[in-house]
């Protein structure tokens, strides 16, 4: 199979990423709400219509990924695609705030938790697939799989075509150069993750926040999480 296009958008601030391939393209992730907009001129750059997408992946179901989600399967008629372990939260539209990992991020998640505990959650959406842990995309004639990636959530979910990796916020890329989500409901389990991620032969980086990136660039946080974490 020949190898799809990867492109990546900010909507709103975080990201969205279709993996364009003809009239079996996939939409990775929907953004912020309110921006529409942006999706219909996305899928014209790529020279795609609306029917082309024909599945919407979700990393997780946090509301700065799902936002746009009713209206693009409107707009598309794709298939919803999330892991098992989100496939609750989407339908009754509860996400919990993911704790903390450090003391200004983790005093955000205690007040908004306690305040406004609602807030990191999406629309309700009953979702088309579920991913129990691995899913092919060979339906889709493409060559890679959407595997599970704990830690940030514990059903978050990543897109894995060849030596690209459409992570989510598994990884960030933030301007002060952090990779390491400074949100993560269990940060053992998250480089637990990353490990077993640096053994598929990975390259390049599609976080969910920030400018893609190559692996090498997160060696630096693991290291001092693996130290935070265990010593």
């Amino acid at each position: 199979m020949p190898k799809p296009k990867i492109i990546y958008k900010r909507i709103g601030y975080s990201n969205s990423i279709l993996i364009a391939n003809g009239n079996n393209s996939i939409l990775v992730d929907t953004g912020v709400s309110g921006r529409m907009k942006n999706f219909r001129i996305l899928f014209r750059e790529a020279g795609l219509e609306p029917e082309d997408i024909k599945l919407i992946v979700l990393t997780h179901t946090h509301y700065d990924h799902t936002g746009n989600l009713r209206e693009l399967v409107k707009y598309t008629g794709a298939k919803v695609l999330v892991h098992q372990n989100e496939f609750g939260n989407l339908k009754s539209g509860f996400t919990p705030i993911p704790h903390g990992q450090g003391k200004y991020s983790n005093f955000i998640s205690e007040v908004g938790r306690k305040l406004h505990p609602t807030y990191a959650s999406p629309q309700p959406f009953v979702a088309d697939i579920i991913n129990p842990d691995k899913f092919d995309l060979s339906a889709f004639e493409i060559e890679g799989e959407i595997i599970s990636t704990p830690g940030h959530t514990n059903g978050s979910q990543s897109v894995l075509i060849g030596k690209d990796l459409i992570a989510g916020d598994t990884f960030l890329n933030m301007r002060n150069g952090r990779i390491f989500p400074p949100f993560a409901n269990d940060p053992k389990v998250l480089l637990s993750t990353w490990e077993n991620l640096y053994k598929c032969n990975i390259e390049t980086i599609y976080p969910g926040h920030g400018k893609r990136f190559t692996i090498e660039k997160s060696y630096k946080d693991y290291e001092l999480w693996k130290q935070k974490l265990y010593h």
